[in-house]
């Protein structure tokens, strides 16, 4: 019997594995590596990979935890002020799109009065 496990094929028979009905020995299905076909540092280099990601994450959390004790009171000040004059920009971004509809709409109206 022979199948796909991750990238690589597994053949059953040629390397003495049992395989009983919806079953399987293959040491591929349980640690996501064909070991018997020579892949051995394939999982392990993912589990290293793993560990280098989360240690990343980990130390940009701990940043975070200096930036904020060190520059939050700064930084949620300028936070306040961006937001603050964001909200202004919209408000006038939207006041502008309504002067523009309110016209088109008098626009409209005025040329189907001269019909």
């Amino acid at each position: 019997m022979s199948h796909k496990c991750g990238h690589h094929s597994c053949s059953h028979e040629e390397h003495g594995h049992s395989h009983e009905e919806g079953t399987c020995s293959c040491s591929c299905h349980h640690h996501h590596v064909c070991e018997h076909e020579g892949h051995h540092g394939k999982f392990s280099d993912q589990l290293l990979n793993l560990a280098d990601e989360a240690w990343m994450e980990v130390l940009k959390e701990k940043v975070k935890e200096h930036i904020l004790h060190h520059s939050g009171d700064h930084l949620n000040q300028m936070a306040q002020l961006i937001a603050q004059t964001n909200h202004k920009r919209w408000m006038e971004i939207m006041s502008e799109k309504k002067n523009e509809q309110e016209f088109e709409e008098r626009l409209k109206e005025f040329l189907h009065r001269q019909k």
